[in-house]
């Protein structure tokens, strides 16, 4: 068979070396509704595909009579009960993901009805931080697939990998905390808990979808049914035990048995075994987790393989408690991890709706934060505004007092310099004056008579 490739989880072509033998075959047996319609003309309507999808090639309804009504396109990822491939809904004309047992469990009656719940937990809990379950069905062999969304985008393990210390804890990143917190309210209002809760199962879309994956370990409280596990608690724990490596390279192995979940993220009651005290806190343990790296970038419990769930069992915390301490974030932020991390169930929120609660009044004050700095700015603003006026107000008066200053001395100094003129000629006339009668005075005594003496006058 030649090579084909899918997308990973993270949106890129994940190659894929060829798919399981006779799964082109199992799926060859239910004709497509289009290829019923052909003699009509009926044929599939493509829509315009965002920036960067590809296109998928043109699919001739006659040629759809031999592969069925989907087509096997690759592997996406490989779990330890079912493979997820990328296929093609012919009729719909659109892409899927389908899941398909794998073929050592598809003779395990509890392995089968853990697989089929999976569909129909998906299929039931409509929201949109859930991805929905279009169809389920039987291959030619008789064994259980079913058809979702495909989606498209990048994990929130790889969101965390690249962030810088700056990004950890930032608005971003909480309100990515937030849908998710808000996805899983809804599922526990609805009785249902995920039990593998973790970054590399959080998908962010480039439109702003944030969707919680993967609910293979999903269980419906109250109910029971077979995921509850009892009976698998009773069985030898080696044989019991599946170790899941996941294809995105995140190494958050997930196990399978007796023992549900990932050890890293995982409460102490779930790594102990303790099927009846699973519940809604546990899953709140698992977000606190989730907040712990994002806030840290690294999961609570640092071990790999049964390390980790022996530290998850004893609820050896204290190594992540001194990161958030040491992480820079906001308390508020800190102090939630910590209390969604207890390890008594019965101090830890109640369910994922108090946590959502507790997330959204924490954004809520950022944003009353924000107003008031804006506020702030803007009277700020406005007072310097006020200032510069007066300043220039206090100038323009000061210059206009010296200007006045300046203008009085000088009309002083003119005053005085015109009175000292004035006065000048007139003790110049004054002079004149005696000249004049001194000169007529010695006429006068110089014999020219008394009549010339009053002339001077």
């Amino acid at each position: 068979m030649p090579e084909v490739s899918g997308p990973s989880q993270n949106g890129d072509s994940l190659p894929v070396e060829g798919l399981d033998l006779g799964l082109e075959a199992a799926f060859a047996g239910e004709e497509s509704v289009l290829a019923r319609l052909a003699p009509d003309g009926v044929s599939a309507v493509p829509i315009h595909l965002g920036e960067g999808e590809a296109t998928p090639s043109p699919l001739p309804v006659g040629a759809s009579r031999a592969e069925g009504r989907y087509q096997v396109l690759g592997e996406i990822a490989r779990g330890g009960v079912g493979v997820v491939y990328r296929g093609h809904d012919v009729d719909l004309g659109r892409d899927v993901a389908m899941k398909v047992i794998r073929p050592e469990h598809g003779k395990n009656d509890e392995v089968v009805q853990r697989f089929v719940e999976e569909a129909q937990i998906g299929g039931q809990l409509q929201h949109p931080g859930i991805v929905p379950v279009y169809e389920i069905g039987l291959d030619k062999e008789g064994k259980p697939y079913f058809t979702m969304k495909l989606v498209k985008g990048r994990t929130l393990s790889a969101l965390i990998e690249e962030a810088s210390d700056e990004q950890r804890g930032g608005r971003a990143h909480v309100r990515i905390f937030e849908a998710v917190c808000q996805t899983m309210a809804y599922a526990h209002a609805r009785g249902v808990i995920h039990r593998d809760l973790k970054p590399s199962n959080v998908m962010t879309g480039a439109f702003g979808e944030v969707l919680v994956v993967d609910w293979g370990m999903g269980k419906v409280l109250r109910r029971g049914g077979t995921a509850d596990e009892k009976r698998a608690r009773q069985k030898d724990f080696d044989k019991s035990i599946i170790e899941t490596f996941r294809s995105d390279g995140s190494g958050s192995e997930s196990v399978v048995g007796s023992v549900l979940g990932t050890p890293r993220y995982m409460p102490p009651e779930q790594a102990r075994g303790d099927i009846d005290a699973v519940d809604e806190r546990s899953d709140v343990f698992s977000l606190g987790a989730v907040l712990c790296e994002l806030l840290t970038g690294k999961a609570p419990y640092q071990g790999k393989g049964h390390e980790a769930l022996f530290q998850a069992a004893k609820a050896e915390l204290e190594g992540a408690s001194e990161r958030l301490d040491a992480c820079g974030a906001d308390p508020v932020l800190v102090e939630l991890a910590k209390d969604c991390m207890a390890p008594a169930p019965a101090a830890r929120p109640q369910h994922a709706g108090a946590v959502n609660e507790r997330v959204g009044r924490y954004l809520a004050t950022l944003d009353t934060r924000a107003r008031e700095a804006r506020v702030a700015a803007v009277e700020a603003k406005a007072q310097a505004v006020q200032e510069r006026k007066r300043r220039r107000t206090s100038l323009a008066l000061a210059a206009s007092v010296l200007a006045l200053v300046a203008v009085g001395g000088g009309g002083w100094l003119w005053w005085q310099s015109a009175a000292g003129t004035r006065a000048r000629a007139a003790e110049q006339r004054v002079a004149i004056a005696l000249a004049e009668v001194t000169e007529a005075h010695g006429t006068a005594e110089g014999g020219a008579g008394l009549q010339g003496y009053a002339s001077a006058f």
